[in-house]
């Protein structure tokens, strides 16, 4: 079982000057092109209209990105989970998992984190759980976006802050869901 560790990770990332932390290059995305077809990208990044999620991006082919070395600002700065947190196994790649996981510093000492079902049924399964637990164990919350677009908030750990936490780009438009098949569902606040 690994430990959790996403976070001290990620925080390790975010200072440039860490030279424990594996680069893009020396953690590369390989075949995977996940964000650029599921994540939504506002007008004006990839092309002059929103790329909505689930839409390809204009620039993404058979074999990738045809702008790669050109790629956008927005794409060049973008690590998904799985490039931040330089433990988490090759399987757990959103190409092979199944699930597309962000994670997000709100705030001092508050953390949010995103699981995009990107294949039906990756939530239920042995990967989809362990990578779940992971990331309830890191962060303050955990949005579920299931294959059909239901929005699942999970809580993780407790967080006592006065300070104003900031609605990350992937809990806008969060709706509660009173029930789940797969178990995942909690009433929004």
């Amino acid at each position: 079982m690994l430990a959790p560790k996403l976070m001290a990770d990620v925080r390790e990332s975010s200072s440039s000057s860490s030279p424990s932390v594996q680069s893009v290059a020396e953690r590369p995305c390989g075949a995977c092109t996940a964000c650029c077809t599921w994540l939504p990208i506002p007008a004006g990044h990839v092309g002059p209209d929103d790329k909505p999620a689930g839409v390809a991006c204009p620039h993404l082919t058979c074999t990738g990105c045809r702008e790669y070395e050109n790629r956008p600002t927005i794409c060049r700065r973008f690590e998904c989970a799985f490039l931040k947190a330089r433990t988490w196994p090759v399987q757990w790649r959103p190409d092979r998992s199944g699930l597309l996981c962000l994670s997000e510093l709100l705030s001092p000492g508050v953390w949010g984190a995103a699981v995009y079902e990107l294949v039906p049924g990756r939530l239920d399964s042995t990967v989809g759980r362990a990578i779940l637990e992971q990331l309830l164990a890191q962060s303050s919350f955990v949005v579920l976006i299931t294959r059909d677009g239901r929005r699942i908030l999970r809580q993780g750990l407790r967080v006592d802050t006065k300070e104003h936490i900031p609605r990350p780009h992937f809990a806008h438009d969060q709706r509660a869901t009173e029930s789940s098949p797969r178990g995942y569902s909690r009433p929004a606040p």
